[in-house]
């Protein structure tokens, strides 16, 4: 009996562990002027979706400070592009650049897809969320020093 209720308690806390929300996760670099996030997001479709696709976090709506960011011409377009499958994970690095640059790195860790978009941020607090596929993530709070040296 108490093995029983300990499996249907494992398999609970397993249901409600899956989030189908976007995660955001800080990303540093050397090469973006401004700060950069690591998104991932679950094709919670029941097909093949395209790692270029608009639905993924690159190309759909983001929010800084909970407004909506209109989009910019640093955004990237993705080149070669694999079949994300029913429940497996688009990755991409989204970057808030604070200058126009045409440059863009290659993606790394698992990434499909490097995007930036030119948003001016003031020094201070901030929080970002993204959108993939409808389904909006939860506020990430970072801090942004626009001190530059000397």
């Amino acid at each position: 009996m108490k093995l029983t209720i300990a499996m249907l308690l494992l398999l609970g806390t397993n249901v409600l562990a899956r989030d189908d929300k976007p995660l955001i996760s800080p990303y540093f670099d050397r090469i973006d002027d401004g700060p950069a996030f690591f998104v991932e997001c679950r094709n919670t479709s029941s097909h093949r979706i395209s790692s270029g696709a608009d639905i993924w976090a690159w190309a759909s709506p983001i929010r800084i400070d909970g407004a909506a960011v209109p989009e910019s011409e640093g955004r990237s377009v993705p080149g070669l592009t694999i079949e994300v499958e029913p429940g497996g994970m688009w990755r991409g690095i989204i970057a808030l650049r604070q200058s126009y640059r045409a440059f863009f790195p290659a993606v790394k860790f698992g990434a499909l897809i490097r995007s930036a978009r030119a948003v001016q941020l003031n020094q201070g607090r901030h929080t970002i969320s993204v959108q993939c596929a409808g389904v909006w993530s939860q506020e990430f709070e970072f801090y942004w020093d626009s001190e530059t040296p000397p």
